[in-house]
Formats: C-alpha cells, sequence, structure tokens
C-alpha cells in the first residue's frame, strides 16, 4: 500500500508538473504579439522579439530533446559565423545557454566581445544586445586598444573566468559550436565549421579535464534551431509575402511585350527585393535552357508565347501572341500538370513525417498520374539541358520531374537564406538530410522543375519546362501556402 501511495503520489507530481509547465507555455502564447502590433514595430525590435520567442519556446525544448545542459557558442569576428552574428546578435563574444532545471533557459554572454575601439575604426559601438530584452547575464564589451609591450598576449584572455562560470552551473554534458557529424554535399563551399582549432585548444585548457570531457558538438542544436520558426518569425515571412506580391504585381502590370527586357539572370522590372525575382520561360533549342538566367538568353526581350513566372511567389502568366485570345493547347496541358502535381506535394508534405518517407509517397503518386521522378535537373548534369539524352529511358508521352524542396530560414535576421543542414526533400543533400522529420511550421521552398513532353517545329525544343519555387509552411494538413493559389494563368498582351 505504501509503494502504491508512493507512486500515486509521485504520478500526481509528474501531472502537476506537466499541467504546471503546460500553463506556462499557454501564458507565455497568449502574450505574443499580434500581427498588428508586430507591423507596427521598428524592424530592430521585431526581430529582437523573434530572438526573445526562439529563446522562451525552442531552445527549452531542443536542449531538453539533445539532452544538453549548456550550449557555449564561441565567436570571433576572424572566423565566419552567420548564425551567431545575425541569429543570436554579434559577431564576437562567447554566448552561453544553461539549463538550470526550470522550463527557462539561462542566456548569458561572457567573454571577448569587442566594444568600442581607441583608433575609431573597427569600432563596436553598439547597444542592441543589451536593448534586446533577451539575455539575463551580458558582460561588458572589451574596448579595443593596442597596449605597451608585455608578457600577456589575446590567448591568455580569451576565455578567461569561463571555467568559473561552468563549475558554478556543473553541466553535465556541454554542446559546442564545431561540427562532427552533419556534414553537407561534397563540393559544398559554403560551410561554417564552428570554433578554430585554437579556440578549442584554449577553451578546453581553460575548462579543464572535468569539463572538456562533457563536451559534444552543438550541430544538432543549430539545426533544431534553425527549423523552428516562432510565432513572430512566421508573421513576418506573411508580411513579407505581401509585400513581394505588391512588387511582383507591378512588375507583370508593367510588361509590354517586343519592348520589356530580360536583364541579368532573367529578371524582368527593376525590384530591388531579390525576392521579387520575375523570369520568362520560352521554348528554346538543345543545349539551350529554357528558363531565361543562361546562354541564349542575351537581349532577350519579352515575347508572345513565353510564360512569364515570379516562382517564389507561385504567380505565372502567359504572354499572347498576336490573334491569341487564350493560351494554346500545349499551355494548358502544362498548366494543368502544374496544378496536379503541386496538389500532390500538398498532400505528402506534413509535420512529423521524414523526407524519405515523403519522396517514397509522392513517387507512388506520381505513377499514376504519368510522371516520373528523375534523381538530376536537367540543367544540372552533362550535357546540360539536352532534352532528347535526358528522356531517352522514359515513355514518350512521360512527365519528367526533379524534386529539392529544401529549407528556408530566416530567425532573427528578417533575411530569408536557404538552409541545407536540415530537412530535404527530393534527391539532392546527403543521405541524412533524408531522415529529419520535419517540424510544426518549418519554412522550405516547394521547388521542382518538370518537362512535359510536347512536339515543336524541328529547330526546337520537343518539351516544355515548368518551374516552381514557393515558399510556404509545413503543417500536419500538409502545406500551408502564404497566398492564396492561383487558378488560372494571367493572360499578358
Amino acid at each position: 500500500m505504501k509503494i502504491k501511495a508512493v507512486i500515486e503520489k509521485g504520478t500526481m507530481f509528474l501531472l502537476t508538473l506537466i499541467l504546471i509547465a503546460s500553463s506556462e507555455l499557454m501564458a507565455q502564447q497568449s502574450k505574443l504579439p499580434t500581427q498588428q502590433e508586430l507591423e507596427k514595430m521598428g524592424i530592430e525590435e521585431w526581430k529582437n522579439q523573434i530572438r526573445r520567442e526562439k529563446f522562451d519556446i525552442i531552445l527549452p525544448k531542443i536542449m531538453k530533446k539533445r539532452k544538453v545542459d549548456m550550449w557555449i557558442h564561441v565567436m570571433r569576428d576572424a572566423v565566419e559565423d552567420p548564425f551567431g552574428e545575425k541569429d543570436l546578435g554579434s559577431a564576437s563574444g562567447v554566448f552561453v545557454f544553461t539549463d538550470r532545471g526550470s522550463d527557462r533557459i539561462e542566456r548569458a554572454i561572457i567573454g571577448r566581445r569587442w566594444g568600442g575601439s581607441q583608433r575609431g575604426w573597427r569600432s563596436h559601438l553598439d547597444s542592441s544586445l543589451e536593448n534586446s530584452k533577451a539575455f539575463d547575464i551580458i558582460g561588458e564589451p572589451v574596448f579595443v586598444v593596442e597596449p605597451i609591450a608585455q608578457p600577456l598576449t589575446e590567448y591568455d584572455f580569451r576565455f578567461k573566468g569561463l571555467k568559473e562560470f561552468v563549475e558554478e552551473r556543473d553541466p553535465k554534458v556541454i554542446a559546442l559550436n564545431f561540427m562532427d557529424k552533419i556534414a553537407s554535399w561534397p563540393t559544398s563551399q559554403e560551410i561554417y565549421d564552428g570554433i578554430s582549432h585554437t579556440d578549442y585548444r584554449l577553451l578546453t585548457k581553460e575548462l579543464g579535464e572535468k569539463y572538456s570531457d562533457r563536451i559534444i558538438s552543438s550541430e544538432y542544436l543549430m539545426m533544431d534551431y534553425q527549423i523552428s520558426p516562432v510565432p513572430s518569425e512566421v508573421k513576418m515571412l506573411k508580411k513579407m509575402r505581401q509585400d513581394e506580391l505588391v512588387e511582383v504585381e507591378k512588375i507583370f502590370k508593367d510588361i509590354i511585350p517586343g519592348k520589356t527586357k530580360v536583364k541579368n539572370y532573367g529578371q524582368i522590372g527593376d525590384s530591388d527585393n531579390d525576392e521579387a525575382y520575375v523570369v520568362p520561360f520560352r521554348r528554346m533549342s538543345t543545349g539551350l535552357s529554357q528558363r531565361a538566367r543562361s546562354e541564349g538568353w542575351e537581349n532577350a526581350v519579352v515575347e508572345g508565347g513565353d510564360i512569364i513566372a515570379a516562382t517564389t511567389q507561385a504567380i505565372f502568366g502567359y504572354v499572347l501572341r498576336e490573334g491569341e485570345t487564350e493560351a494554346p493547347q500545349e499551355i494548358k496541358k502544362l498548366w494543368e500538370a502544374y496544378k496536379k502535381i503541386d496538389q500532390i506535394f500538398a498532400e505528402t508534405i506534413r509535420v512529423g513525417r521524414t523526407p524519405r518517407e515523403i519522396v517514397k509517397d509522392y513517387t507512388e503518386r506520381f505513377k499514376k498520374i504519368n510522371v516520373e521522378v528523375e534523381d538530376d535537373q536537367m540543367h544540372m548534369i552533362q550535357p546540360k539541358n539536352n532534352y532528347p539524352e535526358y528522356a531517352k529511358k522514359y515513355g514518350p508521352e512521360k512527365i519528367i520531374i526533379s524534386v529539392d524542396c529544401h529549407g528556408k530560414g530566416m530567425g532573427a535576421t528578417a533575411e530569408k537564406h536557404d538552409i541545407y543542414l536540415g530537412p530535404r526533400i527530393g534527391s539532392y543533400g546527403p543521405d541524412w538530410v533524408l531522415d529529419v522529420p520535419l517540424q510544426e511550421n518549418h519554412h522550405f521552398v516547394l521547388e521542382y522543375f518538370f518537362y512535359m513532353p510536347s512536339p515543336g517545329p524541328k529547330d526546337k525544343d520537343q518539351y516544355l519546362f515548368f518551374w516552381d519555387h514557393e515558399q510556404a509552411f509545413v503543417t500536419k494538413d500538409g502545406v500551408e501556402y502564404l497566398a492564396p493559389q492561383q487558378d488560372e494563368l494571367i493572360l499578358i498582351k
């Protein structure tokens, strides 16, 4: 009976903890600003709101999930670290996140964070971290000056005091920013591996053997942090989409067939927003891309027969030829194929599923509508843009599709950027990315290329090309688009 009573008491205690944690999370969520309140903020305050939500909502979740007690992220100007600089908020310093047993993670900035400079240049007179209201402990920035000669060097100061800080918290597992297992694909040129060997050597010397033996890579924490959007981040992404749509609509309205120029990298229009990218597709000839961002499009202008695509927003139009009042049958067929393909993605990409599961599912569904999944994009292999070579192993009526639905992050940067170290749906990236389950509100690019057999003039391609690059969210019900889906092609004349 006593044992039963103890068990029941323990169960009640656990239940109470769960209820407290749940009520605290609900209270936390209820305090989150509305879309209207966020839009009244300046951009820096909105970014800080995202940072605070990341620390409040995501950090406790991922540190408990990965069984990490302390996360140390070391930054120095000389070691490029976009995540540290833009997401956490500084290019220098030692950021320490500690799970001290509550639902809130302690956030501290200690170590060598640069401040003002005696010479003026390379000065970091910035109080944005202090004003962010995101950190519990913020050490004073270091005034940069070249002192009179002395025995001590920068290495003697780099991690001074860190041991005492760590000892007081006595973490059993310490995650540190270096990569260990989740590498990128071969020939990837932009890889941020984390701290230098010198930093690692100095840090472990400062901590001593006891705590150095508890160090693991923080790579999974960094991945989880970046692929887990928070409410104010989602709202900013939706606001960005609305702003992009205004610019895209203007570009479409300003198109004059025969006069509107196709500029560098296929761009139409004069928008300074890189996301408002509008590009034409056109039937070309073997070896040349139907997408206007490569050889063969020099000095081109928009002309009748072109498809005009704002792929990031999934806005598409057709330029009428002289005498046409509607798109020809081949274009209508292409458009119908796009809608069927997109619907399959919308139904198969869901929260909790891994990319490997999703790929298997959509591959089987595509076969039922006469669409074959091909690993390679036709413009990514040799010979490039050679449809007869590319399609020879498929039947003459088969649509061929290549998929690359990679992550699109932002965090507290207010700048969208590709995330390749995380779930990636399709045939690209290292194999491990196929086994990372999709998180709620995972923001990604619904990117795919498909090639539809279509008879044309003898000197032209015998297929039509389509590219979608729409940014969207993943929910438990499927894909959530950031704008209403387009039902009919826009006709441009």
